[in-house]
């Protein structure tokens, strides 16, 4: 790299390396430019993702959220399709859906 850094700069030729996503993910210019952004609610593997490219005028962006749990929101879906809680309960009961699985947040008690 330092060879070829050498002979571009020597020929006023714009240049940059390519990076890997290890390298890619600490440049300097991501975060102040907001294209890394944090993700809400993360856990502690992943605490940032790419920003949406999208922007629109007067809109304000939505701050990225992590994504669900695999059936995280069943009950919610559930009831919206007209089941009521003893029906979802029996679901559960009978293994017809899983066990609810509740983000670490809301398991101590900060919403549903």
């Amino acid at each position: 790299m330092a060879h070829w850094s050498e002979v571009f700069g020597a020929v006023h030729v714009t240049f940059g390396p390519v990076r890997g996503p290890e390298e890619v993910i600490n440049d300097p210019q991501l975060r102040p430019n907001e294209i890394v952004v944090p993700i809400e609610g993360a856990g502690s593997k992943v605490t940032s993702t790419i920003s949406s490219p999208i922007q629109v005028q007067g809109v304000a962006k939505v701050p990225a959220k992590r994504g669900p749990d695999l059936g995280e929101h069943n009950d919610e879906v559930l009831e919206q399709l007209g089941f009521d809680a003893k029906q979802i309960e029996g679901f559960r009961a009978s293994g017809t859906i899983p066990q609810a699985s509740r983000p670490a947040k809301a398991a101590a008690g900060g919403g549903r």
